[in-house]
């Protein structure tokens, strides 16, 4: 009996706590919840009774074992099962709550739970550790679970403590207790009476925040884990090769490959050749959203809003993930992310034929400005694609360096125009490519940076940087022969209404340069169409092996961005969702209709489809048959 009631409570405070972590989640989201018009205080219950579910399969897995044991121990009399059992509970709900305690800031960030692909951040130990032990917001919730788990010690020592083996091992009522435990681990396990509980069983409210709240991070993790091992690189598989390969060559307009590569086609350009230098900012987490262009009202990008009016600017431009990794690959490299796959990573560095290529080819010096030090594997890549020189954390001033992620913005812009001074006296055209970080936490803000909370500092900070460094820049001989871009590496959330944040991936995009004519393109654009873009200005023809357009002449039916283990696609109605099991949604998002239109518009959904997988799977062929690699053409 005694084993009985402990594991009943064990199952009731482990409900109780992880309860808490979805209220606080929703707490951190609830302007999102009130604000979207549908949501009432029905769907907010179903999201705690639903996510119950989960966090019955998930206590059951952590408890199913124990019992077992305990069971052993009871009818057996051997203290090794107790001890057992008491370390498998202890660290299990540890190690659970961590992880729900953690998946909270990171939701907030980014909008999805904790999956095996954050791990892959653990490459950089260091910056990892001191990025968690920089930011209050994982202070606030790293204290509350250091006590949480020194209570569960304590409790579990105490309960522990008053169970001996059970000398009556004929009673039935002993038996019974045993049957009816099992009984309730094995539904709590299932989740469901038919099915087990799945991630995908979470869409059942119009509101995909509150859906997203329902799920249990341990329960989703070890999903991540299952959906890794089905969908690797090499596993994808969501259309015929040549299928694929004759879509994407009719939407490229490619007749006959120039190459082994399918999508290899000459692109000629139709200006005169100028042989002016260019500087690329990516901009840290620069959203479309924080900019009084697309309706923000808090004043954070003053100097980038009043450039974007003196540009060729982007209004619908999307970045190529929500990391900064897909940002770098997509606009120098011109190729989607996909599922499950990191470009930048792995033994053996892969070769493209990207923008830092070309130029290099047609003389220019190029040299990469980092914050950081090696993060995401950038400083064996770039070298290996294009880049002559690397700046980064060895070449700054120790004092300099104010945060995990190296140096800020005002300072690396700063140090950029030194070094750029000097390529300026070689007589030959530059590229120069920064990556900036003062956007991302934890943030360094100096005092003179007003604002009413530090997320709208930092985004203050890194704007006033870009308006120092232009104005240092124009006093520069070789400002008048340069063109800047400037695009985001990514967005960042902000009011979502659909199961991934589009703010995440909206981003700003601008070409300046002395003389421009200003001009607002609003066609759907990829960072993947920078490089055609840029070099098209430049008049520079070229052999494009990648998925770019230059977007003075051609233009998308749709754009597509990644969101981890989600896939996008967009045009001007309709926004596609796409998994690599299945179509998660169609959304008709320019009215802000959270209905799923999947089973309704049907040829719709498939022209999209199509699209969609056709550009995935067919840059998975290419990578998988190594044709993106220069030597191989």
């Amino acid at each position: 009996m005694r084993i009985f009631r402990l594991f009943i409570r064990l199952y009731f405070w482990a409900l109780v706590i992880f309860g808490i972590f979805r209220a606080i989640s929703l707490f951190l989201h609830r302007d999102e919840v009130l604000s979207d018009g549908v949501s009432g205080i029905s769907d907010i219950l179903s999201c705690f009774f639903d996510g119950m579910r989960f966090d019955l399969v998930t206590t059951g897995f952590i408890l199913v074992l124990p019992y077992l044991w305990m069971i052993l121990y009871e009818q057996t009399g051997k203290h090794i099962w107790k001890k057992i059992s008491f370390i498998w509970i202890f660290i299990g709900f540890s190690m659970a709550f961590l992880l729900a305690g953690a998946d909270v800031v990171y939701y907030q960030k980014f909008y999805q739970h904790i999956d095996l692909k954050t791990f892959e951040w653990f490459r950089q130990p260091r910056i990892v550790t001191a990025m968690i032990f920089g930011d209050n917001r994982y202070w606030k919730m790293i204290i509350p679970l250091v006590a949480l788990i020194f209570i569960l010690f304590r409790y579990l020592r105490l309960q522990f403590a008053y169970i001996y083996p059970h000398k009556a091992t004929k009673n039935k009522r002993v038996y019974f207790h045993y049957f009816l435990f099992f009984l309730l681990i094995f539904l709590s396990l299932r989740g469901n009476l038919k099915n087990p509980l799945h991630i995908y069983d979470v869409y059942t409210l119009k509101n995909h925040l509150l859906n997203d709240l329902k799920i249990n991070p341990l329960f989703y993790l070890e999903k991540s884990f299952e959906d890794r091992q089905r969908n690797t690189f090499q596993n994808i598989q969501l259309m015929d090769d040549l299928q694929a390969i004759r879509l994407v060559q009719n939407y490229l307009h490619i007749q006959k490959p120039v190459n082994n590569n399918p999508i290899s086609r000459i692109h000629n350009s139709d200006s005169t050749p100028n042989h002016k230098n260019v500087v690329l900012i990516f901009m840290e987490s620069m959203a479309a959203w924080k900019m009084a262009r697309f309706g923000n009202q808090e004043n954070r990008t003053p100097f980038l809003d009043s450039l974007f009016k003196q540009s060729i600017a982007f209004t619908r431009m999307y970045s190529n993930g929500i990391h900064t990794y897909a940002g770098i690959y997509g606009t120098l490299y011109g190729y989607p992310v996909i599922f499950g796959h990191h470009p930048f990573h792995g033994i053996q560095i892969t070769h493209y034929y990207g923008l830092p290529q070309i130029l290099r080819g047609k003389g220019y010096q190029t040299a990469f400005f980092i914050p950081h030090d090696n993060f995401d594997n950038l400083i064996r890549f770039l070298p290996e694609n294009g880049y002559d020189t690397l700046f980064f954390k060895a070449d700054y001033p120790k004092d300099s360096v104010r945060t995990t992620w190296g140096v800020d913005d005002h300072f690396l812009l700063q140090f950029a125009i030194k070094q750029i001074d000097t390529m300026a006296q070689n007589q030959k055209p530059f590229f120069a490519t920064i990556l900036t970080v003062t956007d991302h936490s934890p943030f360094y803000v100096p005092n003179h940076i007003k604002g009413p909370n530090i997320r709208i500092r930092a985004t203050r900070f890194a704007d006033w940087s870009l308006r120092e460094f232009f104005r240092v820049a124009k006093t520069k001989k070789w400002f008048k022969h340069t063109i800047f871009v400037l695009i985001g590496d990514h967005g960042e959330g902000h009011r979502r209404r659909y199961p991934i944040p589009l703010t995440y991936n909206h981003i700003p995009a601008i070409i300046y340069y002395d003389g421009v004519k200003p001009l607002e393109i609003n066609r759907f654009s990829h960072q993947v169409d920078i490089g055609p873009t840029l070099l098209n200005l430049l008049g520079i023809s070229h052999l494009n092996t990648t998925f770019g357009i230059d977007l003075f002449h051609e233009k998308r039916p749709y754009t597509y961005f990644n969101h981890d283990q989600i896939y996008a696609l967009i045009d001007s109605t309709h926004l596609l969702l796409i998994t690599p099991k299945q179509t998660l949604g169609l959304y008709r998002w320019s009215n802000g209709d959270l209905y799923d239109y999947r089973n309704i518009d049907t040829l719709k959904r498939k022209a999209m489809e199509s699209y969609l997988k056709a550009h995935i799977q067919t840059a998975k062929y290419i990578l998988q048959n190594h044709w993106q690699d220069p030597k191989n053409f």
